[in-house]
Order: structure tokens, then C-alpha cells, then sequence
């Protein structure tokens, strides 16, 4: 009796284990020490970037308000809280920001992202400064990069030298001048695959792609096909609703609309208004 029991349990454990309980366990513990090894690896690319340190003083005259939780931040961090469920809904990563005509806050708008989601921790996010026509995010931070995203694109620096920590969970990579011809920097195919590498290196959970305007330059149309999404700025007595009907037109032809955001409205207790 005892035999036919221990047979029987025998049987039972190779119906249920398929009859491979030992492979299966060292197929399960590779696994679980490769991702372990791939997530200490992503952990030191970001240690390994230098920090970027603007004063609280360049901070307020940019208007980068969200890099404190004060008041004067929640519009912003409203912002920042419906793009980031609108991409975990959709389970996108990369947001570009642009507008129909400069002058809306497009660039103001993508600083105080990054650096309110500095302000949360368990994410990790970076800024690039594609507006190669009128480059702004490093004359907001009051910095000046020894090198540019330019030279990363054009392969003549390595991103790990030339990108800088906002915080340990933000990234900025800033262009330092006008760029002669942007299109041709932005829309051929070694850019797209830079981003590729850049993503699977850092992994972050928000890419943000502070673009130009879309009605003033052809760079930005052709690059939307990168991006998951798009935010549009839009300014108040500065942006028509002819404009932003054009603008949502284009992007929808390439991309999703993440959203409208309305801009320097100064009728209203909020200074921003959103629209997904």
C-alpha cells in the first residue's frame, strides 16, 4: 500500500510539474538575476551623469515654479498628474510639446514638468531640447552646457557626457545654439534610433520632447511619428482657434493628442486650463 501511494505521488508531481520541477526552478532564478543585473546596470548610467544646479533665484525669473510644492506649482502639477494617467492609460512614454506659433510657454510648460516629476521619485523622466530654430531650456535653468544635444545626434559626443541629472530621477539634455538646419539634424534615421538606445539604456517612464512650433518649421511634423502623443500649448490673445484647430489636425495625422492646454490666461483664477 505504501509503494502504490508514493508511486501514485510520484505521478502526480510529474503531471503537475510537467515533469521538469528542477529545470523549471533554474530557468525561473536566470531570469529573476538577469533582470536584477539589467536594473543595477540602468541604476549606475543615471548615478553616473553629472548634476545640473540652478539657482532658486534663475528658477523664479524663468517661472519654473514647479521644482518646489509651493501654491504657486499646483497648476503644474495638476498638468504633470493628468499627462502622467492619460500615459499610463494608453501606456505611452514619449510626450512632445509644441504649439502653433512661438510665444505660448511651450518650453515654460515642459521645464515645470520635468522638474515637478523630480518631486516624485518612483518615476524617472527626461527633457530634450529639439527647438533647434530657438533653444531655451538651458537659458531657463541659467546654465551653459559644455556640449549639445546637437553633438549627441550628430554622434560627436556620447549622451552619458553631455546630458545632466536635474534631479537623481530627472534628466535634461540642452542644446546650446541655433542650429542651421534643423530638419536635417532631427528627421534622419540615426535620430531615431539614438532615442531607441537612449530609452532602453535609461528606461524612463516619461520622455518629453520640447519641440517647435508646428505652424513655423517642418522638424516637428516629421518627428511626431517618434512620439506617442503630443501636448499642445496654447496662448491666450496669442493662439487662434483657427491655429489650434490646425495644429490638433496635423498631430492627429502622425500621433495622439495627449491633450490642450491653454495658456496666459489672464481672465481666469487658474492660469492654465487643460483639455484631454
Amino acid at each position: 500500500m505504501e509503494k502504490l501511494q508514493a508511486a501514485l505521488a510520484r505521478a502526480r508531481e510529474k503531471r503537475d510539474n510537467d515533469g521538469r520541477p528542477v529545470v523549471r526552478s533554474q530557468f525561473g532564478n536566470a531570469t529573476s538575476a538577469r533582470k536584477t543585473r539589467k536594473t543595477a546596470a540602468v541604476d549606475e548610467r543615471w548615478a553616473g551623469l553629472g548634476m545640473l544646479e540652478p539657482s532658486s533665484k534663475r528658477m523664479k525669473a524663468s517661472r519654473i515654479l514647479s521644482i518646489e510644492a509651493t501654491g504657486e506649482a499646483q497648476h503644474f502639477d495638476i498638468l504633470r498628474t493628468k499627462l502622467m494617467l492619460e500615459m499610463r492609460r494608453n501606456d505611452w512614454t514619449r510626450i512632445a510639446i509644441t504649439s502653433a506659433t512661438p510665444g505660448c510657454g511651450k518650453t515654460t510648460s515642459a521645464c515645470n514638468l520635468i522638474a515637478g516629476l523630480g518631486r516624485q521619485p518612483e518615476l524617472r523622466g527626461m527633457l530634450f531640447d529639439l527647438d533647434f530654430r530657438r533653444p531655451a531650456v538651458a537659458k531657463y535653468f541659467g546654465v551653459s552646457p559644455v556640449s549639445s544635444l546637437e553633438d549627441v545626434l550628430s554622434q560627436e559626443i556620447l549622451f552619458e557626457d553631455q546630458a545632466l541629472r536635474l534631479h537623481d530621477n530627472t534628466i535634461i539634455s540642452m542644446t546650446t545654439g541655433v542650429v542651421s538646419d534643423p530638419a536635417q539634424v532631427i528627421l534622419r534615421s540615426q535620430t531615431a534610433e539614438l532615442f531607441d538606445q537612449i530609452q532602453d539604456d535609461y528606461q524612463p517612464d516619461l520622455m518629453l520632447f520640447d519641440m517647435p512650433p508646428v505652424l513655423v518649421s517642418d522638424e516637428t511634423r516629421g518627428f511626431l511619428k517618434q512620439v506617442d502623443a503630443v501636448l499642445i500649448i496654447a496662448g491666450a490673445e496669442v493662439t487662434t482657434v483657427a491655429q489650434i484647430d490646425d495644429v490638433e489636425r496635423e498631430v492627429a495625422q502622425y500621433s495622439n493628442v495627449a491633450g490642450i492646454v491653454l495658456n496666459k490666461c489672464q481672465f481666469m483664477e487658474e492660469n492654465y486650463s487643460y483639455s484631454y
